[in-house]
């Protein structure tokens, strides 16, 4: 029995020094991103039974982007990965609104593909595609469109999708540094409102939401 334990043992330390050992990636890896996005208007499609003008439009501001990934490298090009992080843009004006004071937010949970060229030593390019879900979060101190007026934050969840391209620079055998562009598309989201003035019903719908985002990207391999 102890000879057994020993076996196990230093077979266990021999895989850990082998995936870890100078000159050689890991194939588990944890990566961070930050940096900015553009939201494209998109339509707002009812405010709580509100009349509303022909072609209503939300529009953004420019905004944040964090993302964190934990990936497999399944080949030297090939990794698949789990993504999550959030992407957040102050409403800049909704059509016929009086008063606008909010944040919209998207929070993904997606699959990802990833391809990187295997034969680049330095710079690796890398580019890849993922789908799955998204939590787009209402964040109201004050919308007022007409007679109606609402304030609270809501959460709803809607399919999405994103495409993505990047270039790495490889710091060592365990961590890389890369500029990453990824674009983002979620499914139009509804939400109710925690106080309500006015109105006929008690939703708010926006249309699909697109996102172009640039960040610096930062990974370890273990």
């Amino acid at each position: 029995m102890k000879n057994s334990f020993k076996v196990l043992l230093i077979f266990g330390a021999t895989v850990a020094a082998t995936m870890t050992a100078p000159g050689q990636e890991g194939r588990f890896y944890i990566r961070g991103d930050l940096g900015g996005n553009l939201t494209r208007d998109t339509s707002l499609r009812e405010f709580f039974g509100e009349p509303l003008a022909p072609g209503s439009k939300v529009k953004f501001d420019p905004g944040v982007r964090f993302g964190v990934a934990a990936g497999f490298r399944v080949t030297e090009w090939f990794s698949a990965e789990v993504e999550t992080g959030v992407m957040a843009n102050s409403i800049d004006t909704i059509t016929d609104a009086t008063r606008v004071d909010a944040v919209f937010s998207n929070v993904p949970l997606l699959v990802n593909a990833r391809l990187q060229c295997p034969r680049c030593k330095r710079l690796t390019p890398y580019i890849g595609g993922g789908a799955g879900g998204s939590f787009p979060v209402i964040d109201a101190n004050h919308i007022e469109i007409g007679n109606t007026f609402m304030d609270g934050s809501d959460s709803s969840a809607v399919f999405a999708y994103q495409g993505f391209a990047g270039l790495r620079y490889k710091l060592n055998d365990q961590m890389g540094l890369s500029l990453e562009y990824h674009y983002f598309h979620a499914d139009g989201a509804e939400w109710q409102a925690e106080f309500i003035h006015g109105g006929g019903s008690d939703k708010m719908r926006f249309g699909a939401t697109e996102t172009h985002a640039l960040s610096i990207a930062f990974d370890w391999s273990f």
